[in-house]
């Protein structure tokens, strides 16, 4: 098996797997029961115009999106069947905010998982932010997920959690950690 790679999205290269991201995205939320921002039932026409507002994001630059695929040779373009993961930076576009982004996905295909693509995205993430000047990044998880266990690791410090912060079905909510890390080097 191909050692997993991380490939910042580009639109000729990575667009033909826009239905593989909203497939994704939609076995997050359906099979984990990931927050995301729908609630099932999930379809298409739910997900396809969400996934091509986050594309066009990306295009415009204000949103960073990191795929974990299998190591391909330069130029090769991915079938939708290799994609084992992606992650999402959005970039604050507030003048005040410059130098902030925001984690606002890791997904990971539940057949790869606990093999380090979450951690292989989010330090493409991190990497890329600093590129771009981004040296806060925050972020966001479901309380008591493996995603909040994660980012712990990741070396992420827990600012808070809000409790009942998302609706769930069938009427439930669920609390919501919050995170930031500072890219910069710690002074002395």
């Amino acid at each position: 098996m191909a050692p997993l790679m991380t490939y910042i999205f580009s639109q000729e290269q990575h667009g033909h797997l826009t239905p593989y991201f909203a497939a994704l995205h939609a076995s997050c939320i359906t099979q984990d029961r990931m927050i995301g921002p729908f609630l099932p039932p999930l379809t298409n026409e739910k997900l396809l115009p969400w996934w091509k507002e986050r594309i066009a994001e990306a295009n415009h630059g204000t949103r960073v999106i990191v795929l974990l695929l299998p190591e391909m040779a330069p130029g090769a373009k991915p079938m939708g069947t290799d994609l084992r993961g992606l992650a999402m930076l959005k970039l604050s576009e507030a003048e005040t905010g410059s130098f902030r982004g925001h984690i606002d996905s890791v997904l990971v295909n539940q057949k790869f998982r606990r093999q380090g693509g979450a951690k292989l995205l989010v330090d493409a993430l991190e990497y890329e932010a600093a590129k771009r000047g981004r040296t806060l990044l925050l972020a966001d998880t479901e309380t008591g997920s493996v995603a909040e266990a994660a980012f712990k690791r990741f070396g992420y410090t827990e600012v808070g959690k809000i409790p009942q912060f998302s609706r769930v079905l069938p009427n439930g909510t669920r609390g919501e950690t919050f995170f930031y890390k500072n890219l910069l080097p710690k002074v002395a």
